[in-house]
């Protein structure tokens, strides 16, 4: 009966694969042995999605054993000892928008007609492929070094424990948890619920950052809306464009689509040195043709430090300047593969107050500003002088436009605008200087004197003194001067 018992369990476990992944069914060989227990061996197990030969098979493994006992089949609810799963590959099919789901539903009660129960499933070594549209871009890949599933069967949780690589940023992922029950009518709305930890994530897999992630939390919730919560440290981190490595702490909860990867981060809580920033967004595979997911946030901090914010910033061995600072912004890095600082778009206002600089030359000049605009040149007692900055900028291609940018001390403001470049530290700032004494008034002696017949042609709608300015340079080199092509000043 040998022949005829291989033929049967051949062609049901044919006939089941088929069926349920909506596949041709491939085996290079299909053996069955009953001595010294219930062995079947299947090699060369091949899957194609709807037959599909343009892509590669949805499942291929090298060797599929499955293991038991004949008391244990012919129980009302068998069982199977052991599965074990050499060489498996998993390649995801591109779906479209709103296509068929890659596993279609079925009315079939699979736990009344397969009341198997698999009490170890084990595969090592497996990869997980998810296809892109576009064959011209490289699919994402996620090498699953160890998956372990206890006590399987279509009506009940399932023990699961996995070991896996996330591809970017690279790092281990630890999974402990349950699986199940599998819910036939309608697949992404399994339920799992499971703890994990990722270790050793290297952000430097992400251009343009720096630092070793590891993060912990929890997930639940059907496959397709998942709630995740856990926490982030990465002790070292930077991006380019500075070279102060910090801690990162941070706090979140999400909601994340299984099925696709897609993140709605519901909350994240960020602590860096003394500053903290909220936000929340998304992310997600905006376009399935481009390599990548875009991040999209709404970030605000009310409790935040210019200097943490510069240090994360820029490379300057210490801040220009120090004091309290309030930030408000849409963040938007699209889904490209070049650099983080050239996807990087920011679109916000902040504002800074109590601003002392730590360079004693430029809080000389501030100073000195405060002085003659208050019509004390020669006032040294005035001195020590703190400021008010703020603005609305924009971001993109590593360069910063600002606008509506106001710098203020006492008896002296400045109104600008212009750009500032991430990487060189390059500026252009045009506009205006205004003080509350006439411009006779700023200097002593005879400069004073000799500026007595310029004050109405620098006069201030209310007074005062009004001057068209520009600041150019660099961060570390700035050029203050009047700027005569303004067309203000021709008046």
């Amino acid at each position: 009966m040998a022949p005829k018992l291989r033929a049967m369990v051949r062609q049901q476990t044919q006939d089941y694969l088929q069926s349920h992944f909506e596949s041709s069914v491939q085996f290079d060989d299909f053996e069955v042995s009953f001595f010294p227990r219930v062995r079947v061996s299947v090699q060369g197990l091949v899957l194609r999605h709807q037959g599909r030969t343009d892509i590669p098979p949805l499942i291929e493994a090298r060797d599929v054993s499955f293991y038991s006992n004949l008391a244990s089949l012919l129980r009302h609810r068998p069982e199977i000892d052991l599965v074990q799963l050499d060489g498996l590959r998993i390649h995801t099919p591109p779906r479209n928008p709103g296509g068929p789901p890659l596993i279609p539903a079925t009315k079939q009660n699979l736990a009344d007609k397969f009341p198997i129960v698999i009490r170890e499933m084990r595969a090592d070594g497996a990869l997980l492929v998810t296809l892109r549209r576009d064959s011209d871009k490289p699919p994402n890949e996620f090498p699953i070094h160890h998956l372990v599933m206890r006590d399987f069967s279509f009506d009940r949780p399932a023990a699961f424990y996995a070991l896996l690589t996330n591809p970017k940023p690279r790092g281990e992922i630890i999974c402990d948890g349950e699986f199940g029950p599998w819910q036939a009518d309608q697949p992404s709305e399994t339920p799992v619920s499971a703890k994990y930890t990722f270790s050793d994530a290297d952000l430097g897999t992400l251009r343009g950052l720096q630092g070793k992630l590891s993060s912990m939390g929890k997930f639940s919730g059907p496959l397709d809306y998942l709630s995740v919560e856990g926490v982030t440290d990465t002790p070292d981190f930077a991006i380019r464009t500075s070279a102060h490595p910090m801690a990162l702490h941070t706090d979140f909860t999400a909601i994340v689509d299984g099925t696709n990867g897609n993140t709605i981060l519901t909350n994240v809580t960020a602590k860096f040195l003394h500053t903290t920033v909220l936000a929340h967004g998304k992310v997600i595979d905006e376009h399935p043709l481009i390599k990548g997911r875009t991040i999209a946030l709404d970030a605000v901090s009310n409790d935040a430090r210019v200097e943490d914010l510069l240090a994360l910033a820029v490379k300057a061995v210490k801040p220009i300047m120090t004091g309290s600072a309030r930030l408000k912004t849409k963040i938007l890095i699209p889904e490209r593969d070049e650099d983080i600082i050239e996807r990087l778009q920011l679109d916000g206002q902040f504002g800074l107050g109590k601003v002392h600089f730590t360079s004693s030359t430029v809080q000389g000049k501030v100073d000195s500003l405060s002085r003659r605009g208050q019509g004390k040149p020669a006032d040294l007692d005035i001195f020590d002088s703190v400021s008010d900055l703020n603005g609305n900028f924009k971001m993109a291609n590593a360069s910063v436009y600002f606008s509506n940018l106001a710098f203020a001390v006492e008896g002296a403001s400045v109104a600008l605008a212009g750009t500032y470049n991430i990487d060189g530290g390059q500026m252009d700032f045009r506009g205006k200087l205004r003080l509350q004494a006439k411009l006779s008034q700023t200097m002593t002696g005879w400069k004073s004197v000799m500026l007595q017949p310029f004050n109405g042609f620098f006069a201030g709608k209310n007074g005062g003194t009004e001057v068209p300015i520009k600041i150019t340079g660099t961060r570390e080199n700035p050029s203050f001067g009047v700027d005569f092509h303004d067309p203000a000043n021709k008046k």
